[in-house]
């Protein structure tokens, strides 16, 4: 059993002190798997005070020890500069040292010289639908690969969707999104998905660093996101915009409604929806109500990335 399985026995047995204190003293002890499950707690700051530095720490002891999935998580935040300088191609050695054993790294590897260039992303045919408030379609901004990368990737991270609460600073159950769903914070956000967060940003003419964790969601039959606002009451950093690219179409069901403008949007696979949550003062748009419609058959995967009018740190819920 490793040290995991073991901590989970003892908080499942009503000791989560002892549990939480049995993961801190592997680590101590050296133990990789420790160094890495507290450097996930220090990354999230989820029951101690967030530390980036003490983080890479751990994930760094780890990593001298030969721990792939350590060094795989080093190298998404060395590529995102998280905690240090940005450093791509030093990123792409760690990644290419761990790629026989690791199955993600040698995925993300294999994907990545075959991704859609700039310059035909730049030159993606683009549909208006709405000029105040602002709505459009970037058409073919996704490869077939690239979607089914998403997919893949976020599959076996899947949880029940979740919306911030600026009270307790933390998601709670949603109860207007019924959908499961993955966030790609910085040291899951790999380098196949840095390059689609730029992309949408070009695409929406934003900021790569304005935008949160790119968060691919699932909606199976049954599922769907009732009519709501994206820009939340009570965020210090609103979100102006949203960005959301359609993965598949092979599914009944889910439009995205706005039923104050009348425009019901079906998107085909890998175009990118993008519309304005807020009016020229800032202030969300009372027209910018909207939708994802029941699915009715198969299962509808969209990746959606809301992004904030100024800089924003993807571990902050708030």
């Amino acid at each position: 059993m490793n040290i995991f399985a073991e901590a989970a026995a003892i908080a499942r047995a009503g000791r989560p002190a002892d549990a939480v204190k049995f993961i801190e003293d592997a680590a101590e002890r050296g133990d990789p798997e420790g160094h890495v499950i507290v450097a996930h707690w220090l990354l999230y700051g989820s029951d101690r005070p967030r530390d980036v530095t003490a983080a890479r720490r751990h994930l760094e002891l780890a990593a001298d020890q030969g721990k792939s999935d350590a060094i795989r998580l080093l190298a998404h935040l060395t590529a995102s500069g998280t905690g240090c300088e940005r450093d791509r191609e030093q990123a792409l050695q760690m990644l290419q040292q761990i790629a026989d054993v690791d199955r993600l790294a040698a995925d993300e590897l294999a994907l990545l010289p075959r991704m859609m260039s700039d310059g035909d992303a730049a030159n993606a045919p683009r549909e208006r639908l709405s000029s105040d408030p602002s709505i459009e379609i970037v058409h073919d901004l996704l490869l077939p690969e690239e979607r089914a990368y998403l997919m893949r990737r976020a599959e076996p991270l899947l949880k029940p969707s979740l919306v911030d609460d600026p009270v307790r600073g933390r998601g709670v159950p949603d109860p207007i999104r019924t959908s499961h769903g993955a966030a790609f914070v910085p040291h899951d956000e790999d380098l196949v998905i840095q390059q689609i967060n730029r992309r949408i940003a070009t695409a929406s003419g934003t900021e790569v660093s304005h935008g949160e964790a790119l968060y691919v969601m699932r909606y199976e039959p049954g599922q769907e996101y009732r009519p709501h606002h994206d820009a939340l009451a009570g965020l210090r950093n609103p979100r102006r915009w949203t960005a959301i690219f359609y993965l598949n179409d092979d599914y009944e069901g889910g439009e995205t409604v706005f039923p104050d403008l009348s425009i019901s949007i079906r998107g085909r696979a890998g175009d990118l929806l993008i519309f304005r949550n807020v009016d020229a003062e800032g202030r969300p748009h009372p027209k910018m109500l909207h939708a994802g419609q029941p699915v009715t058959r198969g299962a509808k995967w969209i990746a959606t990335r809301w992004i904030r009018g100024a800089p924003h740190d993807p571990y902050d819920r708030g």
